[in-house]
């Protein structure tokens, strides 16, 4: 990859064992630039939810570095690590959303811990939804909404407060092809304002029909697929 525009992550020589066992990453290197829209693939239990946990200072490294937007992330002390996670938007195969609540509260939750006043969320919870094409479900409960309505809240909540990045694991995973398409072609919204977006993914279909670079997990190191 040869381009002018900044890195926004850096993992250099990163070695990761669980447990005492067999390394999971034996001095990996990975690039990602700013604004950039990518898949890292590889198989089950290859790595890849590993590889979010490291840039949102879940997990940390045995070896080497992980940098997001200038920072090493694996030397952030406590009092950073909420800062620095409120750049990163995460979008889960599982959705994760509170069911007995509506998906304007859902999708409130990331502003209210930021200590927005109500005037301005709800200005906000307006904007994303007019953006993602889901006015109309903001006063339904979770739990009546379908899988794809879920996930389209999900990312709702993951972009609503403008992160630098979005994590997005296994976003399609559950969704016939065609709710799967248009929850790409929402993170490809937000990718067009200038967020980064990495999707992990064993959704070959979903990988071929979209002109991105294309990270793959094997034999405990990364490369890159063409």
């Amino acid at each position: 990859m040869t381009s002018s525009r900044p890195k926004i992550i850096q993992l250099k020589n990163v070695t990761k064992s669980f447990m005492n066992k067999k390394p999971i990453f034996t001095d990996i290197n990975m690039v990602v630039e700013k604004g950039e829209f990518l898949f890292l693939t590889g198989v089950s239990g290859a790595g890849k939810s590993t590889i979010f946990k490291f840039l949102n200072g879940l997990e940390m490294p045995d070896e080497g570095e992980v940098i997001f937007n200038s920072k090493y992330v694996n030397k952030l002390n406590p009092k950073e690590m909420p800062l620095h996670r409120r750049q990163i938007g995460v979008v889960f195969q599982d959705y994760k959303l509170l069911c007995h609540k509506t998906a304007a509260e859902n999708i409130a939750m990331p502003l209210r811990i930021m200590g927005l006043s109500s005037f301005k969320i709800e200005q906000k919870i307006g904007a994303i939804a007019k953006k993602i094409g889901i006015e109309s479900l903001l006063k339904q409960r979770i739990e009546s909404l379908s899988g794809g309505e879920q996930q389209l809240v999900a990312i709702a909540r993951a972009s609503i407060h403008k992160p630098l990045l979005i994590l997005a694991d296994e976003p399609t995973a559950n969704l016939d092809q065609k709710t799967a398409n248009t929850i790409l072609k929402m993170l490809s919204v937000l990718n067009d304002e200038g967020m980064t977006v990495i999707i992990a993914t064993h959704d070959i279909n979903l990988i071929k029909a979209y002109d991105h670079r294309i990270l793959i997990i094997k034999n405990r190191t990364i490369m890159e697929v063409y």
